[in-house]
């Protein structure tokens, strides 16, 4: 858009890559674009989260070999957020990125014209984040939506510092540039991925037994105070009851019947 003349010099439609059969609903929320962003080559960057992909754009489309994801391969995106552009001067090209249904912060590194995953940061306690920016000391900033909390991780993958604040959706660090703007790549950086101990694999296996889009969409519409193992314990709680009411019933019918068998032999 030119904003001396309001007029449009320039405008690219997700229908010249995909067919609205894919994705979302059409078109309600067919693609849900959360993020565009111009690198500073000239391409724009879009984060299409319905069809779980991360699309690059120059002024004659979508540069289709630059694509990192694709529609329904969640191993490799799922409803992701906010991804940052990481260029070569910096270690790249990578891009780090909130994969959102995965409950996890991945970054993929640009090699030999593939994507290839270098670096991942997870944990037992998140759930849905959506924001991830690489500062200038190496550190990533997190904003994870779903666990009510925003941190920060340094090149071992420590937290060295966590707020809890309500649904938070992105943050940023200030006086280090926009988003990731002064960060090096994992690569660069000589970063290890991190996971949780034991006991925090088996919660997050316990997790994926349930699709992420509906484990967060259920957080979501719950209390804030209200979390995965809180959910789990209402469920558990839930289907307890059922089965003590189900076996009542069933322990009543039989007495029922029994004392008519009675009657009758009488």
């Amino acid at each position: 858009m030119n904003t001396e003349t309001n007029e449009t010099e320039w405008t690219w439609n997700a229908t010249e890559v995909h067919e609205t059969s894919s994705g979302g609903p059409y078109p309600k929320d067919w693609t849900h674009i959360n993020d565009v962003e111009i690198l500073d080559d000239g391409r724009i960057m879009v984060d299409m989260r319905n069809h779980d992909e991360i699309i690059f754009l120059n002024d004659a489309g979508a540069i289709e070999d630059m694509t990192l994801g694709a529609d329904d391969n969640h191993n490799i995106l799922y409803e992701q957020h906010n991804p940052d552009y990481i260029p070569p001067n910096r270690g790249g090209p990578a891009v780090i990125v909130a994969d959102s249904e995965n409950n996890r912060v991945v970054e993929y590194q640009r090699e030999n014209g593939e994507w290839k995953q270098t670096w991942l940061w997870q944990d037992a306690r998140m759930q849905w984040p959506r924001d991830a920016d690489r500062l200038p000391n190496g550190n990533t900033l997190i904003t994870d939506s779903n666990a009510d909390r925003v941190f920060e991780v340094d090149q071992r993958g420590n937290i060295v510092w966590s707020v809890n604040i309500a649904f938070p959706y992105e943050a940023e660090r200030l006086g280090t540039g926009d988003e990731s703007a002064g960060g090096e790549s994992a690569t660069a950086l000589g970063l290890e991925s991190h996971s949780s101990s034991m006991t925090g694999k088996a919660l997050i296996g316990l997790k994926s037994l349930i699709p992420g889009k509906y484990l967060n969409g259920l957080i979501y519409i719950t209390p804030v105070w209200m979390g995965f193992v809180e959910i789990l314990g209402l469920l558990v709680g839930v289907l307890a009851g059922l089965a003590w009411a189900g076996a009542e019933v069933r322990w009543a019918i039989r007495d029922r019947r029994t004392e008519r068998g009675h009657l009758s032999s009488e």
